[in-house]
C-alpha cells in the first residue's frame, strides 16, 4: 500500500511538470530536492529505484529560477501588505534585476544550501531583503554582510572577526551561519513566518509577543502579533519578491536569467599568501577575487583550516596547477611591531610606501601621526609596483562598507561646478585622492576618463565635491503630492472591475483617475488609485 502511494505521488510530481526541463538527473538529486524521500525504508527506496531505473529518467532544472520556484512553500500573510510590496517591486523591475545581477555569483550556492537542508526556497531570497545580495552591505546598527549579522549574533554562530578577516562578509561562512540560525528559530517557533520575524526582530521579542497573545487568548500566528512596522513589513516584502519570481509574467516584468550551475567552488589553499598572488595563481583580476572573498580585508590571505578560498568554478584547477609550479614568494607583506612614538611618515619612507597607503591598509586614522606600539602590516621590499598599488586600492574599496540598497536611493546626484585640479604626487593612489576630496573612486575616474585605477606622478586630475540634488519649492511640492498617491500594478487575470472592487472604487472612478478610456489592461500596467 505504501509503495503504491509513494509511486503515485512521484508520478504526480512528474506529471504536473515539477521536472519539466530536459536534462536528466540522478535519483539522489531527486531526493535532495524532495527531502521527504531522502530517508525512506527499503520498500519505498525500491519503488523509487524501479520508477527511475538507471537514474536518467528524472529531468533536471536547466534554469536556476525554475529550481528555486519548485521549492516555495511558505504561505502568504493574510493582509494587504504582500500586495502593497508586490506593487512596489513590480513598479521597479530595474531594482529587482540590479539585485539579480549583483547576486548572480552567489545565488546558486545559497539555493543549493537551502535545498540540501530541506528548507523553504524563499530563504534563498532573504539576502535580497536584507542587503540586496551585497556582501559588503552594512547597516547603521552595525549589521554587516549579505545576511546582515550584528557582531554578537555572528559570534554566536561561529563567524570570526579578526584584523585580517570578517566572517560576516564571507559568503560561504555567513550563509551556513544564517541557515543554522533560521533553522534554530524554526525549531523554536514551529513556523517559518515567525522564524523570519525573529531573524529581523529577535527571538526574545517574538517569544514575548507570542506569550502576550497566548495570555489574552488571541491567535499567535505572524499576522496576529503586535510588532514594529519594520518587522510587520519584513515577511510581506520577502513573500512579495517570492510571488514576483514565481510568476514574473503576471506582473509584466522580465527577470534576468540565471544558469543552474555553480558560479564558484571553494578550496583550502593550505598556506598564507598575498591577495595579489592568489589572483595571479587563479588567473583572475584582484577585483573578482575580492568579490568572491569579501571577508578578506588585508593584502594577505591568512590561512586557517576552517576558512575557505572561493574561486570561479572553472579556475580551481588552474589555481592548483599554478600553485604547484609557483617558485616565487607567496608573501610580499610582513607584520611589523611599532615602537611607541614612531612617526608613520618615517615608517612609510623606510618601507617604500606612501604614508596614506600605510594608514589605509592598517586602518590608521588620518590624524594619527605616531605609533603606539601596535602591530602593522608593511611590505617586505621597498618600492611597490603599479599592480600592487592597484591591489591596495581594490582592497581599500573592499573594506569600505556599502550602505543598504533599498531601491529608493536612485535620485541623480549633481556634481558641483567648482571643479579643481590635483597634481598626482609620488605614492598617490586613485583611492586616497578620491578620499581626500570626498568623492567616490568611480566619480574620479568618470571625471578624468580613466579606464582603470592606474595614475602616475605628475599627472593632473580633475576633482570635485559631490553635492546632493537641490529641489526648488515647486519641485518639492510636486514630489510631496506624488508621494501621497497610491498605485497598483496589474497582474495577469486582473480586470478593471476586480481592481476597483478590491480597492473600493467604481470602474468609472478608476478610468477617470488613469485616463483609461476604452483601453485594455496589460500585466505590468501601473494604475493610480487616487
Amino acid at each position: 500500500m505504501q509503495r503504491s502511494l509513494i509511486a503515485g505521488l512521484i508520478a504526480s510530481l512528474i506529471a504536473t511538470g515539477a521536472f519539466a526541463d530536459s536534462t536528466p538527473v540522478s535519483r539522489l538529486d531527486f531526493q535532495l530536492r524532495n527531502p521527504q524521500f531522502a530517508t525512506v525504508g527499503d520498500d519505498t527506496r525500491t519503488t523509487i529505484d524501479s520508477l527511475f531505473g538507471d537514474a536518467t529518467q528524472v529531468p533536471a532544472y536547466t534554469d536556476l529560477w525554475s529550481r528555486v520556484r519548485a521549492g516555495f512553500t511558505i504561505p502568504d500573510v493574510d493582509n494587504g501588505l504582500v500586495e502593497k510590496w508586490e506593487n512596489y517591486y513590480a513598479a521597479r523591475p530595474e531594482y529587482l534585476n540590479r539585485i539579480v545581477d549583483r547576486g548572480r555569483r552567489y545565488m546558486f550556492f545559497v539555493a543549493e544550501q537551502v535545498e540540501k537542508r530541506g528548507m523553504p526556497m524563499e530563504l534563498a531570497l532573504l539576502p535580497a531583503i536584507e542587503s540586496a545580495y551585497n556582501p559588503k552591505a552594512e547597516s547603521p546598527a552595525r549589521a554587516a554582510g549579505m545576511w546582515q549579522f550584528i557582531p554578537d549574533t555572528g559570534k554566536r554562530y561561529g563567524l570570526e572577526r579578526t584584523w585580517w578577516y570578517d566572517g560576516r562578509r564571507d559568503v560561504v561562512a555567513a550563509t551556513q551561519a544564517a541557515l543554522d540560525y533560521l533553522q534554530q528559530l524554526h525549531d523554536q517557533f514551529g513556523d517559518w513566518q515567525l522564524a523570519l520575524a525573529s531573524y529581523n526582530w529577535g527571538e526574545n521579542a517574538v517569544a514575548r509577543a507570542v506569550a502576550k497573545n497566548q495570555a489574552a487568548g488571541l491567535p499567535t500566528d505572524f499576522a496576529s502579533l503586535r510588532m514594529p512596522d519594520e518587522t510587520r513589513n519584513y515577511v510581506p516584502k520577502l513573500l512579495a519578491i517570492r510571488n514576483l519570481i514565481a510568476n514574473p509574467q503576471a506582473y509584466g516584468i522580465q527577470l534576468s536569467s540565471l544558469p543552474n550551475t555553480p558560479y564558484f567552488a571553494t578550496i583550502q589553499p593550505g598556506r598564507h599568501m598575498d591577495v595579489k598572488v592568489a589572483a595571479e595563481l587563479a588567473e583572475i583580476p584582484v577585483d573578482e577575487l575580492l568579490r568572491l572573498n569579501p571577508g578578506f580585508i588585508r593584502p594577505v590571505i591568512a590561512y586557517k583550516d576552517e576558512r575557505k578560498l572561493v574561486l570561479p568554478a572553472e579556475k580551481v584547477d588552474t589555481f592548483q596547477k599554478n600553485l604547484a609550479a609557483f617558485d616565487k614568494p607567496l608573501l610580499n607583506w610582513q607584520p611589523y611591531v611599532t615602537k611607541p612614538g614612531e612617526a608613520f611618515d618615517k615608517l612609510a619612507v623606510n618601507f617604500g610606501i606612501s604614508a596614506a597607503e600605510l594608514k589605509d591598509i592598517n586602518d590608521i586614522g588620518n590624524r594619527e601621526r605616531t605609533a603606539r606600539g601596535q602591530t602593522i602590516l608593511v611590505p617586505m621590499m621597498a618600492g611597490l609596483d603599479v599592480s600592487e598599488r592597484q591591489t591596495l586600492v581594490a582592497l581599500q574599496a573592499n573594506k569600505q562598507a556599502d550602505p543598504i540598497d533599498t531601491g529608493a536611493n536612485d535620485a541623480p546626484r549633481r556634481v558641483a561646478s567648482n571643479v579643481r585640479e590635483h597634481k598626482v604626487a609620488r605614492g598617490d593612489t586613485v583611492f586616497n585622492v578620491a578620499k581626500r576630496y570626498g568623492v567616490t573612486v568611480a566619480t574620479l575616474r568618470d571625471l578624468n576618463g580613466l579606464r582603470g585605477n592606474a595614475i602616475h606622478a605628475g599627472q593632473v586630475l580633475k576633482v570635485a565635491a559631490v553635492e546632493a540634488p537641490v529641489r526648488g519649492k515647486v519641485a518639492a511640492s510636486a514630489s510631496a503630492k506624488a508621494d501621497q498617491r497610491e498605485f497598483v500594478v496589474v497582474k495577469r487575470g486582473d480586470t478593471l472591475a476586480s481592481i476597483a472592487k478590491r480597492h473600493r472604487l467604481s470602474v468609472a472612478e478608476l478610468k477617470r483617475i488613469n485616463n483609461l478610456g476604452n483601453r485594455g489592461l496589460a500585466p505590468g500596467t501601473r494604475l493610480a488609485l487616487n
